[in-house]
C-alpha cells in the first residue's frame, strides 16, 4: 500500500504519541522520535517499491513465456512478488 508523506507523518505521530500516553515508553524528545519513525517507514516503503521494480523486469525479460502458460499479469506479479519477499525475508 502507497502512502503519502502527510499519512506517513500522522502514522508516526499516532505510534509516538499512543504509545507515550500508555506509558510503554517515555518520550524526552517527541519530535526527533517521530522524525527517526517517519524516516523508518519510508524506508521501509522503498524497499517494497524496489522489489516492485525488480519484479515487473522479470516479468518484462519473460513476457513470452507467461502468455504462452496464459497466465494472468496481475496473479503472476503477485506470485513472483511473493516468493523474492520470503526469499529475501521482506516482511510486506
Amino acid at each position: 500500500m502507497r502512502l503519502n508523506s502527510g499519512q506517513i507523518e500522522d502514522i508516526a505521530n499516532r505510534v509516538v504519541r499512543g504509545l507515550a500516553k500508555h506509558g510503554f515508553f517515555d518520550v524526552e524528545n517527541a519530535d526527533e522520535t517521530e522524525a527517526l519513525l517517519r524516516q523508518v517507514i519510508a524506508d521501509e516503503l522503498r524497499v517494497e517499491d524496489r522489489l516492485n521494480d525488480e519484479v515487473r523486469k522479470l516479468m518484462r525479460e519473460h513476457m513470452d513465456r507467461i502468455r504462452r502458460a496464459d497466465v494472468e499479469y496481475h496473479e503472476m506479479f503477485k506470485v513472483i512478488k511473493a516468493r523474492l519477499a520470503k526469499e529475501r525475508e521482506i516482511i510486506l
